[in-house]
């Protein structure tokens, strides 16, 4: 099956099924009492959780409708995973902790609010280690460039410059947030809303207490380096009536798999071993064999990287059906070398070991294989909010649904359950979670007014019988395809103004068919051999050796020589706009 076809069928069914539903349990509810949702209490104050495209945009909107707001990031400066620093996160510990606290552990003073301060060496931990804990410095490496081109990377209202290069590099993508964040005057030197936005503050927890008339509570923890090179550390509280968790990316805990031993060599060098969130530079692995665990798409892109550089790469995956695991796998350099996945270190290190060289790696089909100066484990992440705490259920296995007295958001950290499709939890709709990309031509723009206008009790959810009788299972997954943020961009366009429609207001318009157009060229084969050689640019390398692109697999399959016609992309673009499917929602 053609990925397309896949993710096509797979959302079409699932959102015309909740669709159905909906509309069936609407008729149901109105013959015995009220089929919409109603706020417990009037919403004055929201908090925003996240500085980065995704917060930045609902707190922008959320101030645009009268809305209390404070915005809540960790990081010192807004950018989200864009925001690069030659700054490593703190290697995460091997195995991983459980999802509740992998990507952090809170720390709580019994007595708040309450402030400290630390100096260097203190509990033996520097300081430096308490920031780089605090603020998790990202992902992104020197030479990352986008995935896609920037008309899907962009936010409303803000132009790229003229010529800009189709894919950006991550210097580009980071000056591009904060020149948005400063027009709405969230940046971090911005004074206009000083008052709204809190940089170097992470949340430790987000919950309900008795005795605040069912708002939710806050525990902050700020951060400020002193200029004696001492750490001030302030913790306190804050109410609100409802909260926006803006964080929308791949994760924000790294996943270390649990292979036998690999914890005993990892923290016996952790500098030859590491999970890809700390790879930086290419040519700090100048003549050294690298071997890369996983085939995500930060492992094609340090591969490509590393290829210049490294005296060899080799790359561990294990065996997969899923088509898009094949289409990420088609993208690694043409001279890197594929062994299997990896079943255990066959001995523990002695301390005298100074690199991964002699460790003997068993591999599924019974192979040992040696040599490694440096394995990076591009091994994915999970997405953990800490935060939360009540929200998670560990015990839940894959895309189980058992009974529970509380409904949970996180099981294993691959998806977000017990939400409604506009990211309202459907237990209690004060608290949304960011379920769009913020790069998907205008979703998130429309999920932020969606919040905003329930909100303010100018659009109506179903009631939360309803909601759940539409419920479709585990099914805001972390990574989605560009078509299902087409999709959810039509759904929600037509959901507000039906709202509209019932309570006033300007209609609004939908996402630009020209985007449309651009993603149908953009994923065509007659773009693909010049602009999508590769995800991240592999940089004067010979053709032979550059990643395949997914459209090149597709290309294979219907022989050398085939290509897109001008039908083929504007018919594309029909499907895109996908207008009729927005239909299915005024069906509830």
């Amino acid at each position: 099956m053609l990925i397309r076809d896949f993710w096509l069928s797979l959302v079409l069914y699932v959102i015309s099924a909740s669709a159905a539903q909906e509309l069936l349990t609407q008729d149901e509810d109105l013959e015995g009492g009220d089929s919409f949702y109603h706020l417990p209490h009037q919403v004055r104050r929201v908090a925003v959780i996240g500085g980065g495209p995704a917060g930045l945009q609902f707190t922008s909107t959320l101030i645009e409708h009268g809305f209390e707001v404070r915005m809540f990031e960790r990081a010192p400066h807004p950018g989200g995973n864009w925001l690069y620093t030659e700054q490593l996160p703190i290697t995460p510990p091997f195995p991983n902790k459980p999802i509740e606290e992998m990507a952090y552990t809170p720390d709580i003073p019994e007595r708040l609010p309450a402030t400290k301060v630390y100096v260097d060496g203190q509990d033996g931990v520097t300081v430096d280690w308490r920031i780089r804990e605090h603020w998790a410095p990202s992902s992104t490496w020197f030479n990352m460039t986008t995935t896609a081109p920037y008309h899907f990377m962009s936010i409303p209202d803000i132009n790229y410059p003229p010529n800009t290069p189709w894919r950006l590099n991550r210097l580009e993508i980071c000056r591009y947030v904060k020149q948005y964040a400063s027009s709405v005057g969230l940046n971090s030197n911005d004074d206009e809303h000083a008052n709204v936005t809190a940089y170097w503050t992470r949340v430790e927890r987000v919950e309900k207490l008795p005795g605040t008339e069912k708002r939710w509570t806050l525990t902050l923890r700020k951060m400020t380096p002193l200029r004696d090179g001492s750490l001030e550390v302030h913790w306190w509280q804050e109410q609100f009536d409802a909260v926006v968790v803006g964080q929308r990316s791949q994760g924000d805990a790294a996943f270390v798999p649990p292979i036998p031993r690999l914890k005993e060599w990892a923290e016996l060098l952790p500098n030859h071993i590491f999970h890809s969130r700390n790879y930086r530079r290419p040519q700090l692995f100048a003549n050294q064999n690298v071997l890369i665990v996983g085939g995500s798409v930060s492992a094609t892109g340090i591969a490509s990287e590393l290829i210049g550089y490294a005296r060899s790469v080799t790359v561990s995956i294990r065996q997969t059906s899923n088509p898009i695991a094949l289409a990420l796998h088609s993208l690694f350099p043409g001279n890197v070398t594929f062994i299997p996945e990896i079943k255990k270190f066959r001995d523990l290190p002695t301390a005298s070991q100074t690199s991964p060289r002699d460790a003997a790696l068993v591999l599924v089909n019974g192979t040992i294989v040696s040599g490694y100066d440096v394995i990076i484990l591009a091994t994915g992440y999970r997405q953990s909010l800490p935060f939360l705490k009540g929200y998670h259920n560990s015990t839940i296995k894959g895309f189980d649904e058992p009974e529970t007295t509380i409904a949970p958001i996180i099981t294993d950290g691959t998806h977000f359950r017990s939400l409604h499709w506009t990211g309202h939890y459907i237990d209690d709709p004060t608290l949304l979670l960011c379920t769009t990309n913020p790069w998907t031509i205008d979703a998130l723009r429309y999920q932020a007014l969606g919040a905003a206008k329930v909100w303010s009790e100018k659009a109506r959810l179903p009631s939360i019988t309803r909601m759940w009788g539409s419920y479709p299972g585990a099914a805001h997954v972390l990574v989605e395809p560009p078509l299902l943020g087409q999709i959810r961009s039509r759904l929600f366009v037509t959901w507000l103004n039906n709202e509209i429609l019932e309570f006033g207001g300007p209609l609004i318009a939908p996402p630009a068919l020209d985007g449309a157009m651009e993603l149908a060229r953009y994923y065509s084969a007659k773009e693909s051999p010049k602009r999508f050689a590769a995800f991240f640019e592999p940089g004067g390398f010979p053709s032979s050796e550059r990643p395949r692109s997914q459209w090149d697999v597709y290309n294979g399959a219907r022989g050398p020589s085939a290509s897109f016609s001008d039908g083929d992309l504007n018919a594309a673009a029909d499907v895109l706009s996908l207008g009729h499917w927005a239909e299915l929602s005024l069906r509830w």
